[in-house]
């Protein structure tokens, strides 16, 4: 009859034993999967890290750039006043050259006319000057004969007279149309001498002019040169500038598309996580029917097993020792806090934080089975230890992992 029980209760225990087997190799294997979203969601945060560090700095620099572009247009602004005055006092000057080459045109066309008159004038005088000088030398020659023959062939006193006065008035007209062309000559000259200094005055003017208006041209150049300058440094500044804005418009993308991995890959960390706490639940209860089909068993056998198998009655508490002996101050109580990096307020804090020296050991806090070894979204290196009794122990931000997934430990193991 004991024979009979124990066969089927001995594949009761077998195929319990394998139902448990399968249940650490789907813990195992989801918790590889999770550890690998695990470390993409890690390089992905420091990805979106590094291009939000990236696109701050082209945000920088793309201020510097857009300062750079405001002061171009600012110095581009001044010469282009610059040159507008420059262009505006040129004009000017060229009004200004016009009318004096204009007045230089007239004064050369009065002085070219005053030429030809003083050019007459002097012909005439010379040609009068010649008459009386041919008369007087005549006079000269015939003076014996000729006046003389003229005043004794007068025929009475009246017609003496009449001849002297004759004489003389012919004297006096040749001397008068003398005096009057030279005098004539004389004005002309003058004239000529005046048109002559208005000449050299309107010259020395359109000297000054053309010299002020060459000097102006030259500055004209000059600001062109400079203008033309500033408009590449400014062209350059602004390709720059969309060079900047299309790399942040890239990174923008970037990030949304790293965003975006990192929503997927969290929410199939969260769907593992809870797909190992429903293998855990699941071999939990596995392993408690086994425990109590091993006491039906006994009790069948012999009815004398003790009421504390489970190490004392389900109502009694679990105790678990201090993971790390020696080091007792507490940086961050369980509960509401605000975050230490996000600044959120009344955010529940699921643990205890406890100071301690890099490499200092961590310890089982009682008896259990390693579920997780590994790098944790939030936590780092991490290992979750399963106690029984639907009680389980993280530890977090550890320097390294000495256990792994499946592993059993004993309290105060490292």
């Amino acid at each position: 009859m004991r024979k009979k029980f124990l066969i089927p209760f001995l594949a009761v225990i077998l195929v319990m034993a394998m139902t448990a087997s399968a249940f650490a190799s789907g813990i195992t294997e989801k918790q590889g999967k999770l550890n690998d979203v695990h470390k993409n969601i890690t390089d992905s945060k420091k990805n979106l890290n590094q291009v939000r560090d990236q696109q701050n700095s082209v945000q920088n620099q793309l201020k510097q750039v857009d300062q750079s572009l405001q002061e171009k247009q600012k110095e581009l602004s001044a010469v282009e006043n610059q040159l507008n005055q420059t262009q505006s006092e040129l004009s000017a000057k060229k009004q200004e050259l016009a009318v004096t080459e204009n007045n230089l045109a007239n004064t050369r066309k009065n002085l070219d006319k005053l030429q030809t008159e003083l050019n007459q004038a002097i012909k005439k005088a010379e040609e009068q000057e010649q008459l009386n000088a041919d008369r007087m030398r005549a006079m000269y020659m015939n003076s014996n004969s000729s006046y003389l023959e003229l005043l004794f062939e007068s025929k009475g006193l009246n017609d003496l007279m009449d001849r002297v006065d004759m004489i003389t008035k012919m004297f006096s007209y040749d001397q008068g149309v003398f005096d009057e062309l030279t005098q004539y000559r004389d004005e002309v000259k003058k004239k000529k001498e005046a048109c002559e200094d208005q000449k050299a005055n309107i010259e020395q003017c359109k000297r000054g002019i053309e010299s002020q208006k060459a000097a102006l041209e030259q500055k004209e150049r000059e600001i062109q040169n400079t203008k033309a300058q500033i408009a590449k440094q400014k062209q350059d500044i602004e390709a720059t500038q969309n060079e900047k804005q299309r790399l942040i418009t890239q990174l923008d993308a970037e990030k949304a598309k790293i965003s975006e991995d990192l929503d997927a890959m969290e929410a199939e960390s969260k769907n593992l996580e809870k797909e190992i706490r429903r293998l855990v639940l699941a071999r939990q209860q596995q392993q408690q029917q086994q425990r109590q089909a091993s006491r039906g068993s006994v009790n069948r056998g012999s009815q004398n097993a003790p009421s504390d198998f489970y190490g004392g009655s389900k109502n009694s508490k679990r105790m678990f020792s201090w993971p790390l002996p020696g080091h007792y101050r507490v940086t961050s109580e369980y509960g509401p806090r605000t975050h230490p990096t996000t600044g959120e307020k009344e955010k529940l804090h699921k643990g205890m934080d406890i100071a301690a020296s890099i490499g200092t050991p961590a310890r089982a806090a009682a008896d259990g089975t390693v579920i997780m070894a590994g790098w944790g979204d939030s936590y780092g290196n991490r290992v979750v230890i399963d106690h029984g009794g639907g009680f389980t122990t993280l530890y977090a931000h550890g320097s390294s992992i000495k256990v792994s997934v499946g592993q059993r430990v004993k309290e105060g193991d490292t």
